[in-house]
């Protein structure tokens, strides 16, 4: 491969498409060298530079190219590490393509973005409102189901950061209905809120009660099924308990339930009944300090390692639930 094509950077929020654009780069280079590369990934709150430039550059018995990952490069920022890059830039292995990814756009340092061919660096911008809804619609549509208008809008509310988690909540659809079906709104809330399957949604209704107990259990559930990325259900519930400060402050404002919940986004009977609950559980202060907290922690995730993780997962629930979000500690 050319050394233009040795380097790629991605970015930006929208990880449905970025997933796509690393699967065709790799179709591409399976299709070139008549068989499958070796794919690699790292991240680099858990993989020293050094080990990841080993690996681009040694070879294996079973596959004469090396396909490398490497993800949350947001966090490359030391000058030793950047000093490695750019000799690594400078003269990469011919054999190798290594691919840059991150969330973010503009915590990029820019001695790596200089590293990598203008051409080579993409930006995946998350979709605006009205681009989701016609993802929705499509999707199913190929898959011969039907959404209805307010069952795909109460999606979108639920499911807010890409292509990715849609596909995803789209996939559980069309598995648990079937082909040809029509999903309704209630349908779809269940499938959220009260799915077998643990997962944010079902993390946050715990929560919202202030079960301790219950909230690790479902914890344990995520972390046994495999389907707990820290950083994403960090985001998940970051982005619900916005939305029950949302509430919090139009009923200290002295706006009814029923006045707020159109205002806050929060459709859907169960779904409001949660909130409810939630708002008389919580303190306004007590939702603030736990912003802080989940940003806290979702430094602590993306900078300590894999292994770390559950137990750091478990300290951040009981500082949520029993501390509401404040107290003093260390890790």
């Amino acid at each position: 491969m050319s050394k233009s094509d040795a380097l790629y950077l991605l970015l930006g929020p929208e990880e449905g498409q970025k997933d796509a654009f690393v699967e065709r780069l790799i179709a591409g280079i399976s299709k070139r060298i008549g068989q499958a590369p070796d794919i690699h990934r790292f991240y680099s709150f858990d993989s020293d530079l050094p080990e990841v430039l080993v690996t681009l550059r040694n070879g294996t018995l079973f596959s004469p190219y090396r396909v490398v990952l490497l993800r949350n490069v947001e966090l490359l920022s030391n000058k030793k590490d950047l000093d490695q890059l750019a000799e690594y830039a400078a003269a990469p292995a011919a054999e190798s393509t290594l691919v840059m990814l991150s969330e973010e756009i503009g915590r990029i340092d820019k001695r790596l973005e200089k590293l990598v061919p203008k051409e080579n660096k993409v930006i995946f911008w998350e979709l605006f409102q009205n681009q989701k809804m016609g993802w929705i619609l499509n999707y199913l549509k190929k898959r011969n189901v039907r959404i209805e208008p307010q069952a795909a809008e109460f999606l979108l509310e639920m499911v807010e950061n890409n292509t990715k988690e849609l596909r995803e909540t789209c996939e559980k659809l069309i598995i648990f209905f079937g082909d040809g079906s029509e999903i309704g709104y209630e349908d779809v809330e269940n499938i959220l809120y009260h799915s077998k399957d643990e997962n944010v949604f079902t993390l946050f209704d715990k929560i919202s009660a202030r079960d301790l107990e219950a909230s690790l259990e479902v914890l344990s559930k995520l972390l046994l099924s495999g389907n707990a990325d820290p950083v994403g259900l960090l985001a998940g519930l970051l982005f619900q308990v916005r939305r029950l400060m949302s509430l919090k402050l139009l009923v200290e404002k002295r706006y009814s339930y029923e006045e707020a919940f159109p205002r806050a986004k929060i459709t859907g009977k169960r779904v409001q009944k949660i909130y409810a609950e939630a708002a008389h559980r919580y303190t306004l202060q007590e939702l603030q300090a736990v912003i802080r907290l989940i940003a806290r922690f979702d430094y602590r995730v993306r900078s300590l390692g894999a292994a770390l993780h559950p137990d750091l997962l478990q300290l951040f629930l009981y500082y949520l639930i029993v501390k509401g979000g404040s107290g003093t500690f260390r890790f």
